[in-house]
């Protein structure tokens, strides 16, 4: 079974279901696994694409719940399981990122319940996240007005994500990004809707950066080769 689903103007496909034996830092997606999407893809779309269409690839991983010595990951649970010990610790594994806060609350419930926290009322159920709001065309919600009004909001770095030039200067003011990956890959994700265009914008990003961090020109020279190292396995 495949997904695809549209995002920012893209198309993302997959996921592979690949068992791993070790747990790299940085996975990445196996010529056989790009091969499988692709012509499994094909197999469906009117546009047939190949190699030439793909503009960003990338891999993770996620853990699940191990059965037996006989199961294969598709048939293994892809919900969390909670588990308490006999000393009082509580482990969780499985889950997703997705599902955090219900964990999280889980948690708590058992912690509660088996006497190790003293009861309290939830108050993340109805929590807002920071920048809560409700125009869902902005992802910097409540915040959209004090990043333009930042220098460089009609500066686009990369037009695939729409970063601008106050959108990195914003991810570093208060966004905590101190590193051009953090700017590319994850306060925007220019890396995974245009590999090649975030490698094209990390010279301008670094220099930025380096303004707002008062960096020397060093500093900027190894932000750039070490981006550019990391996302070139981005691209096919």
């Amino acid at each position: 079974m495949l997904f695809v689903v549209p995002w920012h103007g893209q198309t993302i496909i997959g996921t592979t279901d690949t068992a791993r034996p070790d747990v790299p830092l940085d996975p990445r997606a196996s010529d056989a696994e790009i091969d499988f999407i692709l012509a499994s893809a094909a197999e469906y779309l009117t546009h047939k694409p190949t190699r030439d269409d793909v503009l960003s690839v990338w891999a993770g991983l996620r853990p699940l719940v191990k059965g037996d010595a006989g199961s294969s990951t598709k048939s293994l649970s892809r919900e969390h399981t909670i588990e308490l010990s006999p000393t009082g610790m509580i482990t969780v594994t499985g889950g997703k990122w997705t599902t955090y806060r219900l964990m999280a609350q889980q948690v708590i419930d058992l912690a509660i319940e088996k006497r190790l926290l003293s009861a309290a009322p939830c108050r993340t159920t109805t929590l807002p996240l920071h920048g809560a709001t409700s125009d869902a065309q902005n992802y910097y919600g409540a915040d959209a007005q004090a990043v333009e009004q930042l220098p460089g909001a009609s500066n686009v770095l990369v037009e695939a994500s729409g970063l601008t030039e106050a959108q990195t200067r914003f991810a570093v003011r208060a966004e905590m990004a101190r590193s051009v990956e953090d700017v590319l890959a994850r306060r925007n994700r220019a890396l995974f809707l245009d590999a090649a265009q975030a490698r094209r914008a990390v010279p301008e990003v670094a220099r930025i950066m380096a303004e707002e961090l008062d960096q020397p020109e060093h500093w900027q020279h190894a932000q750039c080769e070490g981006f550019d190292a990391f996302a070139r396995a981005w691209s096919l």
